[in-house]
């Protein structure tokens, strides 16, 4: 007896998925230039110390970057517990770190992945109770190498 097993990865035709693929530095040089006009409230965060050293180093690690889309889109982890897990943050976060955080990766998603929604839920790691995740993203995204 033979058996097929078939895993449903997303609702989408094979074939038909466009994949958007975007050079870490590309992703950078965005957060860079647009980051602070986006976020306004956050416009101290960028080159303020270790928090955000971390989360650009995220962004230049392209496979800890898949890692965090695959989360995200898959198994709808919010890219911020992700983060904070995959680089061991143990250090108790201030409510501005943990917001400065959050708004790093809400731009990431919302404004260079162009993620169209997104849901906040309970996440419960360090010190952080909830975080977002991000959906209706126009393509497939890839980050790679550059």
């Amino acid at each position: 007896m033979c058996t097929t097993l078939f895993i449903v990865v997303k609702n989408k035709t094979i074939g038909s998925v466009a994949t958007m693929k975007l050079k870490s530095t590309v992703i950078i040089n965005r957060i860079n230039s647009d980051f602070s006009s986006a976020y306004r409230p956050f416009s101290k965060f960028p080159n303020s110390g270790v928090f955000w050293d971390e989360c650009i180093n995220t962004v230049k690690d392209s496979k800890l970057m898949n890692n965090i889309i695959f989360c995200n889109d898959i198994l709808q982890i919010p890219p911020v517990k992700v983060f904070i897990a995959a680089k061991n943050i143990t250090t108790v976060l201030t409510d501005a770190d943990k917001k400065a955080i959050g708004a790093f990766w809400g731009f990431v998603f919302k404004f260079v992945f162009e993620y169209k929604n997104q849901k906040n839920v309970s996440i419960r790691i360090n010190s952080v109770k909830s975080a977002t995740y991000f959906f209706d993203g126009p393509k497939d995204t890839e980050v790679i190498k550059g």
